[in-house]
């Protein structure tokens, strides 16, 4: 890679140095298309096959209590104001310290991106966020999404096992453990890549590899494993994402009037049912499958018919799936006009902070 004038290696992961793509050409694409088609038709089979009285379902619905409903949207997003101060954290702990008003509408955006993509790419494009907005290494920051991922799962998992043998403790638990065992497995799989990443392992053999990729890998560990510093701070705050989550679900249940009869423990267990079961990569945002898997733990879980549990099913997932592609798009739309305005103005001259490395080392600009 040639020189520049001052004699440094220019950057392989520079932040801020591209414009960004149009808005267009992010969201059009054939890949987001087939995504968005595939989801339609899913949820168009279950609606057209499925043995489930939807007229009923939807009068139900029709009866919710709107302030409840309401409140639940808002407890929702507050999740996301968790998540973004949880980033600061990450990233504190590497190195790079940010304002976690300005990591929030990242995170809501690459949220966004999950429900319209598959395979929690929303993940990469919070890294590409990150990279672009606030100048954090590309590798390093999506290190620190790997772990805050890492701890969403042994959280829940924890949770799982809690509430499951508060609820199942005189019933037949057979149907937990599949999410407990595969779940565990994960957590476990996780952890012992953090470890070796932690005890430098592989590091010689890494070195072989051109010195760009040596160093993103470099980026990316110090990203994944330093970011876990302050756990009791992170575990606090990533109980705080969950108690979100399950309060919006908690409140959906009550603007249907059915708190009587699914009671705190029974919707904390099926939310984190559902959190498991978005991290399965079939659809964007797990759309279909999650209210499938919603609507059938609260038939197991609360003993609701199955008209109750898919109006519970429906209604949740108009919050954390339906609202989500209208304020997402909108929050994605903006962090999109301030990255072109970021680039427009560095591109007139003004400035625009000082370039980094993908190795977190300040790097000097050609003048050529």
């Amino acid at each position: 890679m040639r020189p520049t004038v001052s004699g440094a290696t220019p950057a392989v992961d520079e932040p801020g140095t591209e414009t960004a793509p149009a808005l267009t050409g992010r969201f059009l694409t054939k890949r987001t298309l087939i995504s968005i088609a595939a989801a339609i038709l899913i949820v168009g089979v279950v609606v057209w096959r499925a043995d489930i009285p939807w007229g009923e379902a939807w009068d139900k619905i029709r009866s919710a209590n709107l302030s409840l409903y309401l409140l639940a949207i808002v407890v929702y997003y507050l999740s996301f104001v968790a998540r973004g101060v949880r980033w600061q954290v990450l990233l504190a702990n590497s190195g790079e310290v940010r304002k976690a008003r300005r990591l929030t509408p990242l995170v809501l955006a690459s949220f966004f991106v999950n429900c319209i993509v598959p395979a929690k790419m929303g993940d990469v494009y919070r890294a590409y966020l990150g990279r672009v907005r606030e100048r954090i290494p590309g590798s390093k920051a999506f290190g620190t999404v790997v772990s805050e991922r890492l701890l969403d799962l042994c959280v829940v998992v924890a949770l799982l096992l809690v509430s499951g043998a508060y609820v199942f403790h005189k019933k037949d638990s057979g149907t937990l453990v599949p999410y407990l065992v595969i779940g565990g497995l994960l957590c476990a799989f996780g952890i012992g890549v953090i470890a070796v990443m932690r005890a430098g392992r592989g590091t010689r053999v890494l070195r072989l590899f051109p010195d760009p990729i040596f160093r993103r890998y470099e980026s990316f560990r110090s990203g994944a494993v330093t970011s876990l510093r302050r756990w009791p701070t992170l575990i606090g705050l990533t109980l705080a994402v969950w108690a979100c989550e399950s309060g919006r679900l908690g409140l959906v249940i009550a603007a249907l009037g059915l708190s009587s009869q699914v009671g705190p423990s029974q919707f904390v267990l099926v939310a984190l049912v559902a959190a498991l079961l978005t991290t399965v990569p079939f659809t964007p945002g797990g759309v279909g499958l999650v209210q499938a898997g919603v609507a059938t733990a609260l038939v197991i879980v609360a003993g609701l018919s199955k008209t109750l549990a898919i109006s519970i099913a429906l209604l949740d997932g108009s919050i954390s799936w339906g609202s989500l592609l209208i304020i997402g798009f909108i929050v994605f739309a903006l962090v999109h006009v301030w990255i072109s305005r970021d680039a427009a103005a560095k591109a007139a001259g003004q400035p625009g902070g000082r370039g980094v490395r993908d190795d977190a080392r300040p790097v000097t600009h050609s003048v050529l």
